[in-house]
């Protein structure tokens, strides 16, 4: 695209683009039609479930029929071997604790010889070393013979564990006299570890499918350098069930007394989210009402499948004790929640696979126990440190998820299939035979209701003390919405909204329930080792104790000053406020309090900013703090305008704190020859696109807008379209999604004086001209309440949004799993060099120093400590740890981003973008500009 293009020749391309557009839509309907009209045309033809198809549960069933599972003890391998080394002549050896290692650098491949006895299928593991501390979980590609299995050993994550961190009783709890978390410590150690899947969904680890004789596998590591040691293969292990267990020990003898343990303390954990935190209630124990104490697991930080903490424990006494929990599951109403039980590393019969802790709406105690409420007896010698592992686990959903996946799999490509017949048509009036083209169409739909009927009544049936689990009641809905379509099926083209492509279709409510069932929280606060007889504690308290909680919880809230905002100035004391929530508030002052105050001595003091206007006029009357933390980056310029910040740059080493900071995050905060801010996070936009749906349209991820334009035909032949910014709901379109195409189009929104604008200059035109003809001409969507949902539900398939949204995508929408992407927003490759030019504007969060402040060395000083890399790095990872990985922000310093807990992805589609980040300078005028040029496009 020559961005130097004149406004007439635009309007003339446009009109011969129409043209060809509508010849290119008619003609590719008419196709479809033909198509569609072939009486063999069916489901059959249209299937958007390829990549399922490749996935370990489909690929073992496919296996399974034809290959069988081996038997064999486990066989270990050795990387020190002369033909293992001739396969890998640019990897390094080197000697640790166990001996000789292969050290595996990121993005290196790892080639290892492994013999099997025959043909079949073989568990397979490794004995490793991360190389160096790690934030998260080291992601390795496993090939066999060349080939990717199946798509998990694309990037599957290898297992570590984390301990927490010993602490001195005057460092547990902060200034305000609440308990702070510990810190995670990454366990540096060798690691076996049977490959197996990380939401633990199947009761054994993957199998691999290797020939007889030698195989060759390559194992590729993302993120971290690893020391390779050996690789075992073995066979399937037979689980013994409790009755076999317990015949072992039939001359053992019970053991009375009660042995407690502390959930809140568990030793180690699997996932650096995992933590315990504060239930306010009398009964629970620890208690407190005044300050927080930590007293349970927060069952919602181990809720993913896979995610495991062990205890350690050793007993005075040997003998048979049986084991109870103390726990809390009052989120999944009906539902069970699943919990696999390790004894030193392995469970010890099968009935603690998948084990089902019923509902419970208050605190109870649980013994492990058969159907008929038999406790399980667990052999433990006296003086032998033990390890119980409570593991989250899917296994008991995981034929149910699956099922529901396929039939959302069949439903949309039902819904593709009806739209290729109809194309775009949504006209009432128009009749389409829908019958003629898929014959079996009221047997498709009645099949995929009785499915989901079937996995409904299951999964009930899974939990005897409730009726019914109303927390899948999306399922019964789901069915209802597919029966329903049933009586009219050849109105179901105007009813896609309820199929597949709409917040409350039937595709959807059965994604809602899969993510139901993925979660498994279950908050716990105390373990028991006993005879199975003995009274237990309570697990309630009564209703005075209550009463008389609430009371003095409720008068000391009167007197409570921790986080407000203080009128009075201490000189001793930096007063700092920020603009986040009490969630980040804690994890900063911890810090502070933890290391910086500890280090210098200097005492800070943080509080919430509860609005912006409070700087204005706390500055009038001189009650302004000393700084003020993660305030928008384009309010400082109005302050600074005022006279009422402090220029930073004038600081010697300014460029020394600020040179991991790109130089277009200052743009907004200059003002005039000073810098009044200093980035702390930076915004981005990402294109995110539906592999399922683009890989059936035969459509490739675009890059340029030329691509986008050539796509969007066959997208609209569909019912689908692409999606921007400028297309939301807002009729307010600010610079974020207008200055994109003015800075693609070589234009600026002003002079370089800073005294005029541009808007009149031919490339702003052009940009302006451009941006309505997507939507005016090639009939992109005006007006888009919510993408995220218009995306889960496939109309609109591809679009630009933000890290908010692959977040949401993540966590949201585990229908989705591994069948979307993301990319770099489409651009103009201006200078036909391959080079794509990807403007955009995204604001961040900065920080400020007052200039009346009295303080300003100390405030300055506190400033270099809160943007270097390392903070930067703990505070991103102490968000995750306590918070979770949906609280992460992306900081503005680069080095800590690197280094930050964000997905790999992510990190690499932030630095791809800081490159064409561009912010207009904020001016006087500015919010008039910003104004005026999204009316043009709303008059447009």
């Amino acid at each position: 695209m020559n961005k130097k293009l004149k406004p007439n020749s635009i309007k003339y391309l446009n009109k011969i683009a129409m043209i060809a557009l509508a010849i290119i839509a008619i003609l590719s309907l008419c196709f479809m039609k033909v198509s569609a009209s072939d009486p063999a045309s069916s489901t059959s033809s249209i299937d958007t479930s390829e990549f399922r198809e490749t996935a370990y549960f489909q690929t073992l069933n496919r296996l399974s029929k034809d290959f069988s599972k081996s038997n064999i003890d486990e066989v270990r391998f050795s990387i020190d071997d002369p033909a293992v080394e001739a396969l890998n002549p640019e990897i390094d050896y080197i000697n640790n604790e166990e001996g000789k290692a292969a050290l595996l650098e990121v993005d290196q491949s790892f080639n290892m010889i492994i013999t099997a006895p025959a043909k079949g299928l073989y568990h397979m593991g490794m004995l490793y070393r991360i190389a160096s501390e790690f934030d998260d979980e080291p992601y390795i590609e496993i090939k066999i013979n060349g080939e990717i299995p199946y798509n998990e050993a694309s990037e599957l994550p290898l297992e570590v564990m984390w301990e927490l961190e010993v602490r001195e009783e005057a460092k547990r709890y902060n200034s305000f006299g609440n308990e702070l978390l510990p810190y995670s410590v990454s366990i540096d150690k060798a690691y076996k570890y049977y490959f197996d899947d990380v939401n633990a969904r199947y009761i054994e680890p993957f199998y691999f499918l290797l020939e007889e004789g030698e195989n060759i596998v390559t194992i590729k590591t993302f993120d971290y350098d690893l020391e390779i040691e050996e690789f075992y293969i073995k066979g399937k292990e037979n689980l013994s069930d409790y009755n076999d267990y317990i015949s072992n020990y039939n001359n053992a003898k019970v053991v009375g007394g009660i042995n407690t343990i502390q959930a809140e303390s568990f030793k180690y954990k699997n996932d650096i989210e995992i933590k315990a935190s504060y239930y306010k209630d009398p009964g629970m124990t620890p208690s407190a009402y005044k300050n927080t104490v930590l007293n349970m697991v927060d069952g919602s930080s181990s809720s993913r499948g896979g995610t495991s903490y062990s205890y350690e424990i050793t007993v005075e006494e040997t003998g048979l004790y049986s084991i109870a929990f103390k726990y809390l599951q009052n989120s999944l109403k009906g539902l069970n929640a699943m919990k696999n039980i390790y004894i030193d590393g392995k469970i010890p019969f099968s009935e603690m696979v998948g084990y089902a802790f019923p509902e419970t709406q208050k605190w109870r105690n649980h013994t492990l126990s058969d159907g008929s409420g038999n406790p399980y007896m667990f052999y433990f010698e006296a003086g032998h440190p033990y390890t119980i592992t409570i593991e989250t686990s899917l296994c008991r959903y995981n034929d149910y998820i699956q099922e529901l996946y396929s039939v959302m799999d069949g439903i949309n490509s039902l819904g593709l299939l009806v739209a290729s017949i109809t194309g775009s048509s949504s006209n009432a009036y128009n009749d389409w035979n829908l019958l003629k083209y898929i014959p079996d169409l009221v047997e498709i739909l009645q099949n995929f209701a009785k499915r989901v009927d079937d996995v409904y009544d299951a999964i009930n049936a899974m939990n005897p003390e409730s009726r019914e689990a109303s927390e899948i009641q999306t399922l019964h809905n789901a069915s209802k919405l597919l029966k329903k379509l049933c009586a009219r099926p050849n109105r179901i083209h105007l009813k896609l909204n309820q199929l597949n492509s709409g917040s409350g279709s039937a595709y959807q409510l059965i994604g809602n329930a899969i993510g139901t069932l993925l979660s498994e929280p279950m908050n716990i606060d105390c373990i028991y080792l006993y005879n199975g007889t003995d009274k237990l504690p309570k697990a309630k308290s009564n209703i005075f104790a209550k009463a008389w909680f609430s009371i003095k919880s409720f008068v000391y809230s009167f007197f409570d000053k921790r986080y407000k905002v203080s009128g009075n100035a201490n000189d001793d004391v930096l007063e700092v406020w920020i603009a986040q929530s009490t969630l980040y508030l804690d994890i900063l002052q911890n810090m502070v309090d933890d290391e910086y105050t500890a280090a210098t001595g200097q005492k800070v003091k943080i509080s919430i900013l509860p609005s912006t206007q409070k700087i204005v006029l706390n500055n009038a009357t001189k009650t302004n703090p000393d700084l003020v933390l993660s305030i928008d980056s384009w309010e400082p310029y109005s302050y600074a305008l005022r006279g009422i910040l402090q220029d930073l740059k004038v600081f010697e080493d300014f460029e020394e704190v600020t040179s991991n900071i790109y130089a277009n995050c200052f743009t907004p905060v200059i003002c005039k020859d000073g810098v009044y801010a200093i980035p702390e996070t930076q915004g981005m936009y990402i294109m995110f696109y539906r592999k399922d749906i683009l890989d059936y349209l035969d459509l490739d991820v675009p890059s340029t807008w030329e691509e986008v334009l050539k796509m969007l035909p066959i997208l609209q032949s569909y019912q689908m379209n692409f999606y921007h910014p400028l297309g939301s709901d807002s009729t307010y379109k600010n610079f974020g999604a207008t200055t994109q195409f003015i800075y693609l189009f070589g234009g600026e929104v002003f002079s370089e004086s800073g005294v005029t604008t541009t808007v009149d200059s031919e490339e702003v035109i052009s940009a302006i001209t451009y941006m309505t003809d997507l939507f005016n001409v090639y009939n992109m969507p005006l007006q888009v309440s919510n993408f995220f949902e218009h995306f889960r539900s496939g109309t609109l398939p591809i679009g630009v949004g933000t890290i908010d949204m692959y977040l949401q995508l993540k966590y949201a929408s585990p229908e989705l799993t591994g069948q979307w992407g993301i990319s770099p927003i489409p651009g103009f490759d201006t200078d036909d060099d391959g080079e794509v030019e990807r403007w955009a504007t995204a604001y961040g969060k900065c920080s400020i120093m007052f200039k009346n402040s009295k303080m300003k060395d100390e405030a300055w000083d506190f400033l270099k400590w809160w943007h270097s890399t390392d903070t930067q790095v703990e505070y991103l990872q102490n968000i995750q740890m306590r918070l979770g990985e949906k609280y992460l922000v992306i900081p503005a310093n680069v080095d800590a981003l690197k280094r930050s807990p964000w997905d790999r992805e992510i990190k690499e589609q932030v630095s791809l973008a800081a490159k064409w980040s561009r912010i207009p300078a904020v001016l006087p005028g500015s919010y008039v500009v910003e104004r005026e040029l999204s009316n043009i496009w709303n008059k447009v």
